[in-house]
């Protein structure tokens, strides 16, 4: 998933839409511009433009398979390109992950909650894990875990989910 950042700085948006396409050539080189436009979900003129621009700087071997078929291979300096770009996306996902424990840390500090406390925590989504994990980071251990559905064999982060319709308030310090 994009951060909100990558979808307003065209520089960062160029540079996802590039190693997309390069991970796509990767693990099908056989696939049309038509395909790969569709995979990408950008217009297929776009995906052509994208292609030239690859195979002029080294990055894309195109190789023509027939009349109208042609086939688009990751050139050795393709495959370091698409590495470097992994590795960068990585990194800028991992500040922005950062900075979302960072915030949630700061909520949780105003709730003047101990290692005593006991929580009750609604959701079994990333949002709910990244919340557990500044939890759990507090030394807060008594943490139940409430959903809309239940499921006695499904668990979070191994503890077992309970229906939201069995949860009592008064028996937690923070909902």
């Amino acid at each position: 998933m994009r951060s909100q950042h990558e979808h307003s700085d065209p520089a960062e948006q160029s540079m996802y839409r590039e190693l997309r396409l390069l991970s796509e050539v990767y693990t099908g080189p056989d696939l049309s511009q038509r395909r790969l436009s569709r995979r990408l979900g950008i217009a297929l003129g776009l995906t052509n433009m994208l292609l030239k621009n690859l195979a002029e700087k080294g990055y894309v071997r195109v190789t023509q398979a027939g009349w109208k078929r042609w086939l688009y291979t990751l050139t050795p300096k393709g495959l370091s390109r698409k590495i470097r770009l992994t590795i960068a996306y990585v990194h800028r996902f991992l500040d922005h992950y950062r900075a979302v424990r960072q915030t949630l840390r700061e909520e949780l500090a105003l709730l003047s909650l101990n290692a005593e406390s006991r929580i009750a925590l609604f959701g079994t989504g990333e949002l709910a894990e990244l919340v557990y994990i500044c939890i759990r980071e507090l030394g807060i251990e008594e943490v139940d875990i409430y959903s809309h559905t239940h499921d006695p064999d499904r668990r979070f982060l191994g503890h077992q989910i309970m229906h939201i319709g069995t949860l009592n308030p008064d028996d937690y310090d923070r909902v």
